[in-house]
Formats: structure tokens, sequence, C-alpha cells
């Protein structure tokens, strides 16, 4: 079976690939099964339709170029392909950084964007060693465990048979059709606690899929494990119905991080029909949405006295003129990353760019003429509080980067700038806090 390691915006090929970094050659059937899948249309980062992957050439051979989505995916005849995060620093080898590198900083970065990856894998396993597909599936294990070893929820559950002997509540109608022959046998309606509830049924057949999928004995061990605790709980069979009914009482919340696990393999892992006949199976992630999420993350880690939201959503930058019904409509819908509230400060915008600045260009480094444009409308709407106006662009950081950019003036008085975060420091800082801290104390003076 072909397992392929390639990167953001890597290039997929079919049939045989050239001797050349960024390429990468599948067999003609996996190309075609991931053509009409990578070509589905998702939601995007600002909830936008775009695809995994855009339609090229390169030569005459029919090619695929990987957009901003990493994780993997798994065609009919077992192709393997792995995406993983683009490099920002290229010292090391001839792609930029080693595959256990990038899988290490996929994961930091998952763990802070989720509940899903904060679960410790035990110390024999490295991660960055592992083949991606089975490291998302032993996490998922070892949330599932976590979540079992401090109880399997119950709830009690109305049980009606036919017994030699009383239990509970005698059924008088049914009682009283008995026929002659069974007069011995009594109908009886009673509860049982019994770990039998949706939450539980999604669980177990989630571990049991886990089971069938994975290809190390260990995990296959640990799913085994998990199953005869989970023992006396039948597997869902209507997932949609069940996943509606999910819902825990309050001793039971500790049991709430298997919900996204169930979601991730039951949903994502799911086989996805592309097309007519070609079944893929893909777990991927959108770097843009990773990266906000892990700025986010660090922020309020590192400030929990700031108020950090994200994606704030309801705002346009303009209506349409009132129409003959009288009613003005919005146009331009408007939606930062980043809207941060440092106590007695105003509003400051950000946005995170999971994009590569160009340290060997002069100042601003390849930084878009729409990426301003854009911070400029985001600063006519959200920045209505009097007092100095601050946006900010939050790149990671690239050798040969000054360790500090100079802020750039815009003519509405607002100051833009530009922020960088060194993902392969094991406790990243972004710059902001500096220049807010000086700032307060001058306002306070």
């Amino acid at each position: 079976m072909t397992y392929v390691i390639a990167r953001e915006y890597d290039l997929l090929v079919r049939g045989v690939a050239p001797q050349e970094a960024g390429v990468h050659g599948l067999p003609p059937e996996s190309f075609d099964a991931l053509r009409a899948f990578l070509q589905t249309p998702v939601e995007g980062h600002k909830g936008q339709e775009e695809v995994i992957a855009r339609p090229t050439l390169r030569g005459t051979q029919p090619a695929l170029r990987l957009q901003q989505w990493v994780g993997v995916i798994r065609t009919p005849d077992g192709t393997t392909v792995e995406l993983l995060p683009k490099t920002h620093d290229r010292a090391g080898d001839a792609d930029g950084e080693t595959v256990g590198r990038s899988r290490a900083l996929l994961f930091k970065m998952l763990a802070a964007a989720g509940d899903n990856y904060r679960a410790a894998l035990p110390a024999d396993l490295d991660p960055a060693q592992m083949r991606l597909f089975e490291v998302v599936l032993r996490y998922a294990l070892e949330v599932l465990r976590a979540a079992i070893r401090r109880g399997v929820p119950h709830r009690y559950r109305e049980i009606q048979e036919e017994r030699a002997g009383l239990r509970g509540r005698l059924d008088l109608s049914r009682q009283l059709r008995q026929p002659p022959h069974r007069a011995h046998l009594l109908h009886v309606t009673y509860d049982e606690f019994l770990p039998d509830r949706p939450e539980t049924r999604l669980v177990r057949l989630t571990v049991e899929r886990i089971a069938r999928m994975t290809g190390r004995s260990d995990s296959r061990r640990l799913a085994r494990e998990l199953l005869h605790a989970l023992a006396d709980v039948p597997a869902s069979r209507d997932v949609r119905r069940d996943f509606t009914l999910w819902k825990l009482e309050r001793g039971y919340t500790h049991f709430a991080p298997a919900l996204d696990i169930c979601r991730l393999i039951l949903g994502e892992l799911n086989p996805l029909t592309a097309g007519t006949a070609a079944r893929v199976t893909a777990v991927l992630f959108d770097m843009n949405r990773v990266y906000e999420s892990y700025v986010a993350q660090l922020l309020r880690t590192q400030h929990p006295e700031w108020q950090v939201q994200t994606q704030v959503k309801g705002q346009h930058l303009g209506r349409v003129l009132p129409q003959p019904s009288g009613k003005a409509r919005p146009v331009f819908a408007l939606r930062p990353d980043l809207m941060i509230h440092p106590p007695g400060q105003p509003v400051v915008i950000a946005d995170t760019k999971w994009k590569r600045l160009k340290a060997d260009r002069a100042f601003p480094h390849g930084v878009g003429n729409a990426d301003a444009y854009q911070m400029l409308a985001y600063s006519e709407v959200f920045q209505s509080e009097p007092g100095q106006r601050v946006l900010c662009l939050i790149y990671p950081y690239l050798a040969g980067l000054p360790n500090h950019l100079p802020d750039i003036q815009l003519p509405g008085g607002q100051t833009l700038k530009l922020l960088t975060v060194d993902l392969h420091q094991e406790t990243p800082t972004i710059g902001l806090h500096g220049w807010l801290d000086q700032r307060g104390l001058e306002v306070n003076s």
C-alpha cells in the first residue's frame, strides 16, 4: 500500500512523480478517488465555501494543488496521504523540517485549539514518530479511556417483561389478556439503572470502529479493554438520533469530551461518498482555524485578565439604501479573527495569518495589500470608542525576520502592528502584551 507524506500546497500528480521536492505521485485509481473527494466544497475559515485541493496540470499529468488543510486521507485501495503543516523554518533538511517535527508542531497546536488532543499519551509513545492516522485514533482512545475510568453514565430505564416472579409493578391490562397456558407467568414493569443510553451507545460504536481501523496492536488491545468496560452497552444503531439525544446530567460532565471524539470518528472518519463510486476516509483540519485558535489560547493563557473573542459575527461594512420595503439590507459581512479587550483600554482588533512572510524582501516583507485594507474595514466598524486604535496582523515567525517589526501608521490614525509567533518555542509569546502594558501606564499616569 502507498503511504505519501505531503505538506500544505504540495502537488499530487496522477502516476509516477518526478524526483522533485513537493511533488508526490499516486496510483491512478487512488488519484481519481482523491480528486473527487478533495474538490467537494467545504466551509472555510471565514465561512466561505472552498475546496481542499485545486485541479491543475504538471506538464501533461493531471495534478492537485493542496491548500491549507492538514490531516490524513485514505482511499479504498489503502493508499494513505498524510498532510502536514508547511515549513516555517527552512533550516535543516531539504523540506525545512523533519516529519517528526511537523507532527509535533501540529499536535501542539491542536492541543491548544480543542479538547480532543489534550489527553496524555503513554510515555512509551512518541506522536512525532507515529503515523498521523494512528495518532488520531490513539488520542481518541485515550480521551475515551479517561472518561470511562471516571464512570460510565447510567440512567433508569423502564423494563417490561414476562417472568415467573413479581418484580416492580404488575401490568394488569397485559396480565388479564394472558392465555391460560401461560397463567403462571406475570407481566411486570420495573425501572432498572442501566448504562444503555445515547451517549454510551455512541462511545461503544466509536470504540468498535477504532478497533477495526487501527493497525497497531497496542491500540487494538486498549480498544478491547474499553469494549469490556462497555459490555452491557449496545452499539448505536441510529447515530444521528443518538447525537440529538446526547444530554449529560450534572454527575456525568466528565463524559463531555467524548462527544467531540464520537463526532470525529463517526463523522469525519466515517467513509464519505465522493462522486458516484469513490469512498474516502479522511480527517482534516483547516490550518487557518487551528492557528487562530492556537493564538487565541496563547493570549488567554498568558493574560487571563484579557477578554479574547474569536470570529465575531453580526457586523457589516455597509447597508443597501432603503428599498421600497423601507428596510436597509446589510452587505459586506465582517468577521475579525480576534477581538481583544484589555482591562481599561480600547479594544484591539487582530487577524491571524497562516502565511509565510518573506524575510528576503524589504519591510513589510510581503504583507498583502488586501490584508491591510481588511484591517481598516474592521477598525471602522469595531473600534468606535475614543482613543488610539490598534490593529494587529499576527504571522508565524520565520528565520531571518527581525524580532520586532516596525509599526505602520494608517491614514485614519490607526496603528497597524505586525507581530510574529515562534511556533517552535516551547511556550511561544506574542509581542502585543509589552506594548499594551506600556500604553496602560501612560493612560493611568
